[in-house]
């Protein structure tokens, strides 16, 4: 008998409208998570974008009207251009602690070797003026695909780095 009277009441509570803004909180922080994440990738793509025209127009691997090379292309420039810029995008796609976020000393060493990897070796003056045109040439060209892989290594750290960081944070 006094069952009874429990289930209506139950069933009294149930059947009550929610109050207003109820959960409602949860879904407006995850909206504002997710566009958070959207611009975060939309800077992430814009730094991506000016990293490949940072490399590509100077060293006119990207053809241009302004600059020109003596040295053709070799085949290994254009993967180390795309892994730069792929790399570039994932450092500013990866959320960082406030204290990190302005630190892109890595970052900037790691484009710069790329730069200079990846430039023909008698266009660039301060190796011109330097080593010479036989230098730049004899010297300077062998080593550009270890300065390649060296500034991908940095480059890939870097990112680990922050990646770590990041987690550290969510932790």
């Amino acid at each position: 008998m006094s069952d009874v009277p429990q289930r209506d009441k139950t069933m009294e509570i149930l059947s009550q409208p929610q109050p207003k803004g109820f959960a409602t909180g949860y879904v407006k922080a995850e909206a504002l998570n997710q566009k958070t994440r959207r611009q975060r990738l939309m800077v992430a793509a814009g730094w991506a974008l000016f990293t490949l025209l940072f490399l590509g127009l100077p060293t006119d691997i990207i053809p241009n009207p302004i600059f020109a090379r003596e040295v053709p292309i070799r085949w290994w420039e254009y993967p180390v251009i795309i892994a730069t810029v792929a790399l570039t995008f994932a450092w500013f796609a990866v959320q960082a602690p406030p204290a990190l976020e302005k630190q892109n000393s890595r970052l900037i060493g790691g484009v710069t070797l790329a730069l200079f990897a990846v430039a023909c070796p008698v266009c660039n003056k301060i190796i011109l003026l330097l080593m010479g045109t036989a230098g730049a040439l004899n010297t300077w060209a062998p080593l550009q695909p270890f300065i390649a892989v060296f500034s991908l290594v940095a480059l890939s750290i870097a990112l680990w780095l922050r990646i770590v960081s990041a987690k550290k944070q969510v932790s």
